[in-house]
Order: structure tokens, then sequence, then C-alpha cells
């Protein structure tokens, strides 16, 4: 059995050209990871892990990229490509300490993009097919509707999470920090 030191959650966060992989693209990926320290989940803010990639698709959907107004233009001109973006991504997951385990809040969305990309890429996928989700882990520590996850009803119950900074929002290097922040909450909650 694997002890928790053992274990290194890493909270990712991904904005996207669109609802899916394939037409759309994945635009940026962040990544912050949380580890077990002296009896207390922890984030590691001073180690956060950003990257744009380069479009591998024809699909930007306007609503999608309004949302986190990184242009498809940009993404051209200074976007890394894919499978350099996700080897460095794979590299820093795995070089943290401890098997990682993939974290999202709403996972299956950010999973999806993530595990296309390692597909598409021929990277190994350091995950696996492992993955939590906060939403998930929310309703039953805090024992709420699953629909009642929703970032703003988790800082009014979670007495250490602040709110969300909304200047900031869908920034994945952002998202995943406050993720990170979500997920410290619930592993160290005592009800």
């Amino acid at each position: 059995m694997a002890s928790m030191s053992e274990t290194i959650y890493i909270c990712l966060d991904v904005e996207a050209s669109g609802p899916i992989p394939d037409p759309y693209n994945l635009v940026s990926i962040g990544a912050v990871p949380v580890e077990e320290k002296s009896g207390s989940w922890q984030a590691r803010p001073d180690d956060l892990f950003y990257v744009e990639l380069k479009p591998l698709y024809a699909g930007f959907d306007a609503e999608a990229m309004a949302i986190h107004g990184i242009s498809r233009e940009h993404l051209e001109q200074e976007g890394m490509p894919a499978a350099q973006a996700m080897e460095k991504l794979s590299d820093w997951s795995t070089s943290r300490g401890g098997r990682p385990i993939f974290v999202g809040h709403n996972a299956v969305f950010d999973w999806a993009y993530i595990n296309h990309y390692y597909v598409r890429t021929g990277v190994k996928n350091p995950f696996g097919w492992k993955g939590l989700d906060t939403k998930a882990l929310a309703a039953g520590v805090l024992r709420i509707p699953f629909l009642d996850t929703h970032k703003e009803n988790l800082a009014r119950l979670l007495p250490g999470l602040a709110p969300e900074d909304l200047s900031r929002k869908h920034r994945a290097d952002y998202d995943a920090l406050y993720q990170a922040g979500i997920l410290v909450e619930l592993l160290n909650y005592t009800g």
C-alpha cells in the first residue's frame, strides 16, 4: 500500500478553444503540486507549472476564446509545440518526488484534454487512468449536493479558502493554484 508521502497530487487546470479536444485545442495548462508535510497537506505555489500551446487543430470557438482571452495569433506565434509541452508537463509531474495523481475541479473536462494530447503526441501520460475530482471530493467531505460544489460556495464553506480573484479567473495557472487551495482545505478538513 502506498504511503501518504509517496503520493503527490498535481492540481491541473486547462484553458481550451472549445468544448472537446479535436477539433478544438488545448490553449494552456497550469499545474500546482500538493504534498503531505508533517501530517498535513500543503500546496506548493512556488513550484507552479504553466505553458501555452501552439494549436494542433482548426477549431476555435469565439465564446470559449473570450473566456480566457488568449488569442489564436498569440498561440500560433508564442505557443510551445504540443509534444514539447506534454513532455515538459510529464517531466515536471514525475520529478516532484512521488506518484503523480491528476486532480481537477470538474476533472472530466481537464483530463479529457490532457489525456487526448498525451495520446495525440505519443508522450506517455504520467497520470495513467488515475484522477481525483475536487467537486466530487467536496460533495463527500462536506456532505453537500454535487451541484453545490462550485467555487463560490466552497469559499463560503471552507474557512481557509479565500474567494477567487475574479480578475485572474480563467487563467490556467491561477485556476490550478486556486484549485490546489480547495484540495488542501478538503484533505485537511476535520469537520
